[in-house]
């Protein structure tokens, strides 16, 4: 498989993240306010539920980030972060207090925070002319995440059963369904995804080189034959002094070497 063929699933597999990640906002929000009616918590839990995972994510961006500055690498990243989103969405499952379910969010949230890893991976790995168009699908993936979340709902809201000691009913479903979902995308991104070299050491090199080349083609100074023309800014009493000094030798020599002068003289003889 050549590196075209990698780049191509590697991108397909970045779609398929953040459309997850559309697909778990969608999911979960319908149902967390009545979830945490259930589990009584005050109506500002849902607030807090809401920001958590927003919150976590905030905090790990940077850290993810400068990660992936370091290593040059991305794939290790991701699924360290996708650990984070399947146990905050078993959590979110499992749901036996409101803090459980706080924390849930917390804790899922660390995994949205690779994504400022995956933008700058994908910066390092595009040209300028196609960068603009891969951004704008990626976050189209996002946007169909969150058209057909609501649709799973349509299931979601039949389940009524027991898995174990686990209750699984309309409001617990969406967790151990997003739990599911992270989990084949493990195994998606360690089959699907590489970490491609960058552009500037494989296509950009050579024409680098080429730059370079005719950088050091290029005379930094105008040949002897031409000739090269300064100007400066002068002062009014500069330019007076200087025509001054010119005029005077001219006034001197006029005055010894006149012949007119002497051969009026010898006239007058």
């Amino acid at each position: 498989m050549d590196n075209h063929q990698k780049r191509n699933l590697t991108f397909l597999t970045i779609g398929l993240i953040f459309m997850l990640s559309g697909i778990e906002y969608a999911v979960i929000l319908p149902t967390i306010w009545r979830y945490l009616q259930i589990l009584e918590a005050p109506p500002y839990f849902l607030g807090l539920g809401l920001s958590a995972f927003s919150l976590s994510g905030l905090l790990t961006g940077p850290l993810f980030g400068f990660w992936s500055d370091r290593s040059k690498t991305t794939k290790s990243i991701i699924l360290f972060s996708n650990v984070f989103e399947i146990a905050g969405n078993f959590m979110y499952f499992l749901g036996y207090s409101k803090w459980l379910l706080l924390g849930s969010r917390l804790v899922a949230g660390v995994g949205a925070g690779a994504g400022s890893s995956i933008f700058g991976f994908l910066t390092r790995s595009t040209r300028p002319e196609e960068r603009a168009g891969i951004f704008a699908a990626i976050m189209a993936c996002r946007q169909a995440g969150l058209l057909l979340g609501p649709a799973f709902n349509l299931f979601l809201r039949l389940c009524d059963f027991k898995l174990g000691p686990f209750v699984v009913n309309k409001y617990t479903s969406p967790g151990i369904f997003m739990c599911l979902l992270w989990v084949l995308l493990q195994f998606v991104v360690l089959a699907m995804y590489w970490d491609v070299p960058p552009v500037s050491s494989t296509e950009g090199g050579a024409v680098m080189v080429e730059m370079k080349q005719e950088e050091e083609e290029v005379p930094l100074m105008g040949s002897d034959e031409e000739p090269v023309h300064t100007y400066r800014a002068v002062n009014s009493n500069q330019l007076e002094t200087s025509t001054l000094s010119e005029m005077q030798p001219f006034h001197g020599t006029s005055a010894v070497s006149n012949p007119f002068k002497n051969f009026s003289a010898s006239r007058g003889e």
